[in-house]
This record gives structure tokens, sequence and C-alpha cells, in this order.
């Protein structure tokens, strides 16, 4: 899904040359946002509804686009349990789309738009997946969304016995069935 909306997306109809490219390339955060949204009531014959859904969209799916990194990414390798790594993954993430999109254009590919914009998104994106990631451990290690009771174990500290059972069985037993 992501390489087909960000890589290989449907053409709009404009054409590709480097005259243009003033147009393509944004590098000011926010710019694309704060002029679409004063062309609201002015733009497409002052179809209000139409610009703000163009708003949201560009926003909301650069959101959603990688909402599933930031929560996935911690499930499955640990090294990205950590905000930090998490966001990084998100940037790197975002920048190597946008460079991509930015050599599209430049070598005559479809139109395509190089926006700051998309991976100020995008990270935020990324951010909200991993908060949700973090709500959803803290319930199910818990049961609930308050503070983890005083000596119970977090689902890590559970995989982490269960590889020590063989030498402390008699320890282990329990929490290994």
């Amino acid at each position: 899904m992501v390489v087909s909306v960000t890589i290989f997306p449907f053409p709009i109809g404009f054409t590709s040359n480097l005259e243009d490219g003033y147009r393509s390339i944004n590098l000011i955060p926010l710019k694309s946002i704060v002029f679409n949204s004063r062309q609201i009531g002015t733009a497409y014959a002052g179809d209000v509804l139409f610009m703000i859904s163009i708003l949201i969209k560009n926003v909301g799916g650069n959101i959603l686009l990688f909402m599933p990194l930031g929560f996935l990414a911690p499930l499955v390798w640990s090294k990205f349990r950590q905000f930090k790594n998490s966001m990084a993954a998100g940037f790197i993430g975002s920048i190597s789309i946008e460079l991509l999109q930015l050599l599209e254009y430049l070598f005559g590919g479809m139109d395509r738009i190089t926006d700051i914009d998309d991976v100020i998104f995008n990270v935020i994106g990324c951010m909200i997946g991993f908060f949700i990631y973090k709500m959803i451990l803290r319930v199910v290690d818990t049961g609930s969304p308050l503070k983890r009771p005083k000596g119970s174990l977090t689902i890590e500290e559970i995989g982490e016995l269960k590889g020590s059972c063989e030498k402390l069985e008699d320890v282990c037993v329990f929490i290994c069935e």
C-alpha cells in the first residue's frame, strides 16, 4: 500500500519539467498546509468542502500512512521499543520516500511533489502509532490502563524468564506453562 501511494501513484495530468520545479519541491515546513488553508473558499470555484477534504486527505493520509510503522516495528523488533529508535525509523522511511519522489521528478517520471510537510506528518503518524503500541502494551501487561501492580512481570520479563527456564526449572515451571 505504501509503495502504491507514494512511489507509483496514479497521474493527475501534470507534466514534469524542470521549470516547474519550484512547485514540486517544498522545503519550508507547513508552507503547503498554510497555502492550501488560505485557498479555502476561493480555489475550485469556492468549493469549501472540497478544499477541506484535500487538506484532510493530505494531512490525515500522511499520518495514517506511518501509524502502522510506529505500532508494528516495536512489536517485531526489540530495538524499536525505544521512542527515539521508532521515530528515527519513521524519519528515515519518510525521507527515503521523499527522495525517491524527487528522483522520479528529476528523471522525467510522473510529476511528484517532494514536501517536508509529508515528512513531518509521517513522523507524527509514527509517533501516534508508537503511543498506541505503548497504551496497548500497558493494558495487556496489567489488565487495565492503570499503573502496573508492584512485583508483577511485563511481557518482556516473562519472555526472558521463559528463555532461562532450563536453568531455573523449579522456579519457572508455573510461568513457562
